[in-house]
C-alpha cells in the first residue's frame, strides 16, 4: 500500500513508523511527487546502503571544528 503525504504535513517519526510497518510513503510538493520512502527488506540491503554512504563520505572534503562552529554561529543570526 502506498501513502501519499504532502511535504509540509510530513512528520518524520510517523512516516518512518509506517515504513517500518511495511508501508511505502510517497512525498509530494503540491501534486508533484518528490521522493519515495520504502523500507529495506533485509540486513544485506541495509548494510549495502550503509557501505554506499560511507564510500560517498570518503569523497567529501574534511570539515574542521572551526568551520562547524562558524556554520553554527551563522545559523544563530
Amino acid at each position: 500500500m502506498t501513502i501519499t503525504v504532502k511535504i509540509e504535513h510530513a512528520n518524520l517519526s510517523e512516516l518512518l513508523a509506517k515504513v517500518e510497518a511495511g508501508e511505502e510513503v510517497l512525498l509530494t510538493r503540491g501534486d508533484a511527487p518528490v521522493a519515495r520512502l520504502s523500507g529495506l527488506s533485509d540486513r544485506a540491503m541495509r548494510q549495502k546502503a550503509i557501505d554506499e554512504v560511507l564510500e560517498f563520505r570518503k569523497t567529501m572534503p574534511r570539515v574542521t571544528l572551526e568551520e562547524v562552529a562558524a556554520w553554527k554561529a551563522i545559523g544563530r543570526m
